[in-house]
């Protein structure tokens, strides 16, 4: 460990720019908290909008199984066939709307993993821009 002693005031000034790099700094802080919360608002704008039309399909699906039951029910027992056609047929509609589904949460997934890494790349860029202000001393020369 470098005493005063032994060191130069060119090493004090370096190690005294460096000492920002283990304190809890809002210069450094403050552009993470921004990227943090601006991350947060987009996920929670994509989860509000697969909510959206997740609800709605499971309303659609609702919808068309009371539509499929008043059918089978108006056409009474005489044709079986006629019952197992809307079955099958609602369940086709499930099926879609279950794809949907996942074609969905695929999308919000990929926005917001392309969020986190628009996000990521801008606060290094800000840490990095950040570090070499307050590393660099008035008397630094560059190479």
């Amino acid at each position: 460990m470098a005493t005063r002693e032994n060191t130069t005031s060119e090493h004090q000034q370096a190690l005294n720019a460096s000492q920002v790099l283990f304190t809890a700094n809002p210069a450094f802080l403050a552009p993470q908290a921004k990227h943090a919360l601006q991350t947060q608002e987009r996920f929670f704008d994509e989860a509000e909008k697969f909510a959206a039309a997740w609800f709605e399909r499971r309303r659609e699906a609702t919808q068309s199984l009371i539509d499929a039951a008043r059918r089978i029910a108006s056409a009474g027992q005489g044709d079986p066939s006629n019952a197992l056609t809307e079955i099958i047929e609602w369940r086709t509609k499930s099926m879609e709307r279950l794809a949907e589904d996942m074609k969905d949460y695929t999308t919000m997934l990929g926005r917001c993993a392309g969020t986190v890494v628009k996000e990521e790349a801008e606060v290094v860029e800000e840490l990095s821009e950040t570090m070499t202000r307050a590393t660099t001393t008035s008397k630094s020369k560059p190479l």
